[in-house]
């Protein structure tokens, strides 16, 4: 669905008269998609022969192919220019972590293309947990919510050498997520949590991180039984 718009929004663009509100419309309205995607083609031309999707989330554009490979971009092309401490850092915390998770997360690469920086994952299938039905949702509590225990369960007690140096000498904190209620990924038929997505303000906090995003991000979340379950299951 986001291809066609961004497609179609794009050769309408040449409607536009005027050079600079053309070029306006392109980098703000259309985050640059053309002059991202036309550049992650030529730095990987083996990607022209293969079938791309468009997702769009948070502050990147997301070029899916053949439901395998993720190439992401942040959507403002002062921040797709160079790769951001904080996403180095984020490949850092995923690449550590990884092995202690129950469930799958994103390994990331940087792939540097001659004017943005791309950073490449696998693909996760799966559905957004919170933008299921509430009904479903709740029908469906307990099993998911089990499953969030002991995905957190074992993120807060690792605590891997390679990372050491983002942490502090509190013992009261843990590695948390902090952003989990829209980076849930589940599969709509079985129930099962495919994956957790989007680690790029994950830190060394306190777990009342990740139980108050399960709550407070979303309103529909928050008319559920899934985070109170959580936190019931992950204390039992």
């Amino acid at each position: 669905m986001w291809k066609l718009f961004f497609e179609t929004a794009y050769a309408l663009s040449f409607l536009i008269i005027v050079p600079a509100w053309r070029k306006r419309f392109r980098d703000w309205t259309l985050f640059g998609y053309r002059e991202k995607l036309d550049d992650l083609l030529a730095t990987c031309p083996e990607l022209r022969n293969k079938k791309m999707r468009l997702a769009k989330g948070g502050g990147s554009l997301a070029f899916i192919f053949d439901n395998k490979d993720v190439y992401r971009v942040r959507k403002r092309l002062a921040e797709a220019t160079t790769i951001f401490p904080r996403l180095e850092r984020e490949k850092r915390i995923t690449d550590a972590l990884r092995r202690y998770c129950t469930v799958e997360i994103p390994k990331i690469e940087f792939v540097q293309g001659s004017k943005f920086v791309f950073y490449k994952t696998q693909f996760i299938p799966g559905v957004i947990l919170a933008n299921l039905p509430r009904k479903v949702l709740n029908a469906h509590s307990d099993k998911i919510a089990t499953q969030l225990s002991e995905f957190l369960k074992k993120l807060h007690t690792a605590n891997p050498k390679s990372i050491a140096d983002l942490t502090d000498k509190d013992k009261n904190h843990h590695w948390v997520h902090t952003d989990l209620c829209s980076n849930i990924l589940i599969d709509p038929k079985t129930f099962k949590i495919t994956g957790i997505i989007d680690w790029e303000w994950a830190k060394w906090g306190t777990v009342s991180c990740d139980f108050a995003s399960l709550y407070n991000r979303r309103r529909k979340m928050r008319r559920t039984d899934i985070p109170i379950k959580t936190v019931i299951k992950y204390y039992e």
